[in-house]
């Protein structure tokens, strides 16, 4: 790839961009032929005034029949009336579409006009660079410039406008809004720095309404229940750490008596002479024993394992448990004499369960 390679990639995808600003969204189909003859009446008569000297009457004409049918042409004329009329940001970068999208028609010769045309605008641009200091860039600053927010991005950026006067303003909730007037005229950047806003008041009496202070009126407030639980974390995790340590040992207990009573039908099967020590049994009662004792086995294994995760649980939330008055809560109560906490463990076919209540 050569040197110029990238130069005319980033020209072709401007050129393309600019193609897509002169097709407007609304749009969703080609004009009709009445709106293109309209479009062509509307560019003539824009023509006729320009020739005229009238150009002040022929822009919005030029601007009408390009938002009808938009067309390079079009946009160039309406560029040229926009910079005799002292528009000289909006000309310069009409230009500079207009040298896009003629680029990528291959009408080099307008590509080569629009942009020599753009190029001597520029050092006639008045631009505005909007200002903010650290301490004015307060959480939830919005910036607008004539009425259209001016993103972060942009702040600090000189930003070419047409001449004439243009409005700042900043708002920020919780804070009083400020606005400013700046005028453009002479080529050169003009900046505006924003102050940091002052806090609006708390709170201030409605227009029309009188400043004389009003009665408050205070709600009666009644003590809490005498049984209202406390919000208190350790009144719950205190309760329930023990719980889950019950539960725990009763599991790993019962997985341990499990996996002996496994062990012993397997010790019944191979003393009696029905399988080997390698599981492999001769008749049907061998089969059935080594079954149950696999079976057994599995549920021991899942019942010790419940519960030492269960031990372990509820150790740790009563470590953690925040410490709380044992007459605080109805959960402390009950531990204490109040209403009973139980837990039960069920054994099954294949399965088993645990369960603790409060």
């Amino acid at each position: 790839m050569t040197a110029g390679a990238p130069r005319r990639a980033l020209a072709v995808l401007s050129a393309l961009a600019a193609l897509t600003a002169l097709a407007p969204a609304a749009r969703a189909a080609d004009p009709t032929p009445e709106e293109r003859a309209a479009a062509v009446a509307l560019f003539d008569e824009g023509r006729a005034l320009m020739a005229a000297g009238k150009y002040a009457e022929a822009c919005p004409k030029f601007a009408e029949s390009h938002g009808i049918d938009p067309g390079i042409g079009t946009l160039f004329n309406l560029s040229d009336c926009h910079e005799r009329t002292g528009r000289t940001a909006t000309a310069w970068i009409g230009f500079r579409d207009v040298a896009a999208a003629s680029l990528s028609a291959g009408q080099l010769e307008r590509e080569r006009v629009a942009r020599a045309r753009a190029a001597a605008l520029e050092p006639r641009l008045s631009r505005l660079q909007i200002v903010v200091p650290p301490e004015a860039a307060i959480p939830g600053l919005e910036l607008t410039r004539d009425g259209v927010p001016v993103g972060r991005a942009l702040w600090g950026t000189a930003v070419p406008l047409d001449p004439g006067e243009h409005r700042v303003a900043a708002a920020a909730p919780g804070y009083r809004p400020w606005e400013t007037k700046v005028e453009l005229g002479k080529p050169g950047v003009v900046s505006v720095t924003v102050p940091a806003l002052e806090r609006a008041p708390a709170s201030s009496a409605a227009p029309g309404t009188s400043s004389a202070p009003k009665a408050s009126v205070t709600p009666p407030v009644h003590p809490p229940a005498a049984d209202a639980p406390a919000p208190q974390g350790g009144s719950v995790r205190r309760p329930i750490g023990m719980v889950g340590v019950g539960l725990g040992v009763v599991g790993l207990g019962v997985g341990t008596a499990l996996g002996f009573m496994a062990k012993s039908t397997f010790d019944k099967a191979t003393e009696g002479g029905h399988c080997n020590a390698a599981g492999e049994c001769v008749d049907q009662e061998g089969l059935d024993l080594r079954d149950d004792a696999v079976a057994k086995g599995n549920i021991g294994t899942a019942v010790f394992i419940a519960g030492a995760v269960l031990a372990a649980g509820g150790a740790i939330l009563w470590i953690t448990a925040p410490s709380a008055p044992p007459a605080a809560t109805p959960s402390a109560r009950g531990l204490s004499g109040g209403a009973p906490w139980s837990a039960r463990l069920g054994i099954g076919p294949g399965s088993v369960w645990i369960e603790g209540k409060l």
